[in-house]
């Protein structure tokens, strides 16, 4: 195995002439993950730097601002179902490029994974318990045990 291959095309030391994938490229729950999902993890991901980068742009860097006296009352104005765009319109461009990610994130959410932390697990309060069972212990049954499943000597 040489450095100068690519990972994709090495060959695994155990089990020679199968090509070794790296850990990135196996098969994984991520192969599973639907387009909305991604596209979640993007915006949310851009949603996050972006308030990040506001805050630090504009209070760090920035002679400062309040946005608790533009966006928090916007906010309120939305929920309320009568939205006032002036008090956004005298916000830092980054915190409006924010929000509006953040409202892209809202619009996407009912159609990813992301809609499941909305759910509580009440059933699991009221569930029976599982019964764990080893395979030794069934003698009963309308088939004999398969083959697979007899104690190695």
């Amino acid at each position: 195995m040489t450095r100068s291959q690519p990972i994709a095309l090495r060959r695994h030391p155990r089990r020679p002439g199968r090509p070794h994938l790296p850990a990135t490229h196996r098969r994984t729950g991520f192969t599973a993950t639907t387009r909305n999902d991604k596209l979640m993890y993007a915006v949310l991901s851009i949603t996050i730097v972006l308030g990040l980068a506001a805050t630090v742009a504009a209070n760090v860097i920035g002679g400062g601002y309040n946005y608790r006296a533009t966006s928090s009352p916007w906010f309120r104005s939305i929920f309320f179902f009568s939205p006032d765009p002036a008090l956004m319109a005298g916000a830092p461009i980054l915190f409006q490029v924010h929000v509006l990610s953040a409202l892209l994130l809202f619009a996407i959410w009912p159609f990813t994974r992301l809609v499941h932390m909305l759910t509580a697990p009440i059933g699991y309060l009221t569930r029976p318990y599982i019964v764990y069972r080893s395979r030794a212990d069934q003698t009963t049954g309308a088939r004999a045990p398969r083959r697979g499943w007899e104690p190695s000597r």
